[in-house]
C-alpha cells in the first residue's frame, strides 16, 4: 500500500498557517472539516473542496477565526502508471487536472465518498486475510482516483457555467450603454442574446440586486440630467433618451429624483450660479 499511495493528516488550530510541498508526487489535499484560506491572495477553502497540487508545487494555507482539518494524499507518477489502462491513462488525466482551476468544489457526497475509499484502505494493513489483499487494494485506489478525476470535470462544469453566466451580464451592461437610446425591450435582448427573456432577467436581478426594467430606466433618467443641463426642451430630451412617451419620462424621473424634469432643471442652476 505504501507504494501506490501515502496518506498524512494536520489539523490547524484558530490563527495558526501551514506549508505543504508536493515534491516529486501529486498531492490531494481534503479540507475534511472547517475552512481555511490559500496564502497569498486568501482565497477561501470550506469543507468539502479540495486542492490539488502537481509536482514541484508549494501551498501555504491559514485559519484566522475557525479551525481546518486536512487530509492529505500523496501520489507517485509511477502509481499513476501501474494503474492505467488502454482505456485511460491516469498520468495524463492528472497531468492535465483540475481543468485551470486551483480549488476543486466538491460535492458531500463525493468527498465522503472519496474519503471511506481511502479508510477502507488504510484498514487493509490491519486484516488477518491475504486472498486478493493487492489486487483489492489497486481496485479501491484507482475508483478512488477516477472519483477525484471525475469531480474534477464536474467541479470546472459549473465553474464554466458561472464565468458564463457573469460574461452574459457583462455584454448586457455593454450593450444597454451603448443602445441606450434605442428599443431595449426583454424581447430585443432576447434575440440578441438568444437567452430567454425570463432566463435574463432572473440572471441580472441575481447578480446586481435589481430588475433589468428599473437598471434601463436609470440609466436614461441619469443621461437626461445631462441634456437638461444643457437647456434641451423636456420633451426633446424624452426623444433623446429612449422614453416611450413623455407621461413615462415625467413618472420615471420623478420617481428615481423625487422632483419633476424642470423643477431638477431650475434646482442645479441655482446651483451652479
Amino acid at each position: 500500500m505504501k507504494n501506490l499511495f501515502r496518506l498524512n493528516r494536520y489539523q490547524l488550530n484558530t490563527d495558526s498557517s501551514l506549508t505543504l510541498r508536493s515534491g516529486h508526487k501529486y498531492v490531494i489535499l481534503f479540507i475534511s472539516q472547517g475552512a481555511c484560506q490559500i496564502q497569498p491572495g486568501g482565497q477561501a477553502c470550506i469543507a468539502p473542496d479540495m486542492l490539488l497540487l502537481k509536482p514541484g508545487q508549494v501551498v501555504s494555507l491559514a485559519t484566522y477565526k475557525s479551525f481546518c482539518s486536512l487530509l492529505s494524499v500523496s501520489i507517485p507518477a509511477s502509481s499513476l502508471t501501474e494503474l492505467s489502462d488502454s482505456t485511460c491513462d491516469l498520468g495524463q488525466k492528472f497531468q492535465f487536472a483540475p481543468y485551470g482551476i486551483s480549488v476543486v468544489h466538491a460535492e458531500i457526497k463525493s468527498s465522503m465518498l472519496m474519503q471511506n475509499l481511502l479508510a477502507r484502505l488504510e484498514s487493509l494493513a490491519e486484516e488477518e486475510t491475504e486472498l486478493g489483499t493487492k489486487l483489492y487494494e489497486k481496485s479501491l485506489f484507482t475508483a478512488f482516483l477516477i472519483i477525484f478525476l471525475r469531480t474534477c470535470v464536474q467541479s470546472d462544469q459549473v465553474y464554466q457555467l458561472h464565468q458564463k453566466k457573469m460574461l452574459i451580464i457583462d455584454d448586457v451592461f455593454a450593450y444597454i450603454s451603448q443602445h441606450l437610446t434605442e428599443d431595449l425591450s426583454l424581447e430585443k435582448l432576447e434575440k440578441k442574446f438568444f437567452v430567454s427573456k425570463e432566463h435574463l432577467s432572473r440572471e441580472f436581478k441575481k447578480s446586481t440586486g435589481i430588475t433589468l426594467h428599473s437598471y434601463i430606466t436609470r440609466s436614461r433618467v441619469d443621461l437626461s440630467k445631462k441634456y437638461l443641463l444643457q437647456g434641451l426642451p423636456v420633451r426633446d430630451v424624452c426623444q433623446l433618451c429612449g422614453f416611450g412617451s413623455y407621461n413615462h419620462f415625467f413618472k420615471a424621473f420623478k420617481k428615481e429624483c423625487g422632483i419633476t424634469p424642470m423643477a431638477f432643471y431650475r434646482k442645479e442652476r441655482r446651483q451652479n450660479q
